[in-house]
């Protein structure tokens, strides 16, 4: 992202999740009301429009386009989801951070975030904007703790000793859409930051991309300034996680959401570069 601009690309998301929301995508039940809550007046427009377009049954290929995101959204949403609730419910987390957290809406809609202590990690800059847009949300579930990062100046480490984040308590880690935004090494240093601050039985949820987007994606992204500029195989996202103490306990990607949570509904074959790695501690 460019300075002091909030995130191009978390709004994109917030857009696909409010677009699967009104019930665009091919996931049945998905559910984010927060998302719509986190749109700019142009994604507001663009939301409506696709809400008159299901209402007309009309189509097209700006219509498809919409529900290709929605379902990558929706899928992608939900598989996190439940790696969350297996974190807390069954290994019994008791705080979760989100590093890059956008305009992420858990806290607000994951009745297992009950009694949960949420950090939610981001630029000053994104994290100013969704800050305005919290009050227009239900009360929140998980109690939520804001952790403005700027990276150039100051450490994850510090930024969630400040914050309260207890390192001797199991944690779960959310990294989702933003490795594919940093070099090899960048991910690395951050990943040996998280291992120091995992206690045993906590969970790492990554979302990486197996290969890099084609020309015209990479394009729009580099002209946004938030270019992708990285991407791991299974393989080597797991020696990564096995190198900073995390081993690996599952690895899925977008066809196995897709018949998971879609029935194997969505059209989203073109997707199938994006991936979540599940490890414990």
């Amino acid at each position: 992202m460019k300075g002091d601009r909030p995130s191009r690309t978390a709004h994109l998301v917030a857009l696909g999740r409010a677009m699967a929301d009104i019930g665009l995508s091919h996931v049945p039940g998905f559910s984010d009301p927060t998302a719509r809550s986190f749109l700019s007046e142009k994604g507001r427009k663009s939301l409506a429009g696709t809400e008159r377009a299901i209402q007309e049954k009309k189509g097209g290929y700006r219509f498809e386009m919409a529900r290709l995101m929605a379902d990558m959204m929706a899928l992608r949403t939900s598989a996190i989801d439940m790696a969350v609730r297996d974190a807390i419910t069954t290994l019994g987390a008791t705080q979760l951070v989100i590093l890059g957290a956008g305009y992420d809406g858990r806290a607000w809609r994951l009745r297992e975030l009950a009694g949960v202590k949420v950090f939610e990690v981001d630029h000053p800059a994104t994290q100013g904007s969704k800050r305005t847009a919290v009050p227009q949300l239900p009360p929140e579930i998980g109690s939520v703790t804001f952790v403005s990062v700027d990276f150039e100046r100051e450490q994850l480490s510090t930024a969630l000793d400040r914050s309260g984040h207890d390192p001797s308590s199991p944690t779960c880690w959310i990294w989702e859409g933003v490795v594919m935004y940093l070099t090899h090494e960048a991910m690395r240093a951050t990943l040996t930051g998280i291992a120091a601050r995992s206690a045993p039985g906590s969970t790492l949820i990554v979302n990486y991309h197996t290969v890099r987007r084609g020309w015209f994606a990479q394009l729009m992204f580099r002209l946004i300034g938030e270019p992708q500029i990285s991407s791991w195989s299974p393989e080597e996202m797991a020696a990564d996680m096995r190198a900073a103490g995390y081993a690996v306990q599952e690895d899925s990607g977008m066809l196995d959401w897709n018949s998971r949570f879609a029935n194997g509904a969505a059209n989203v074959a073109r997707a199938s570069y994006m991936r979540i790695a599940v490890a414990r501690k």
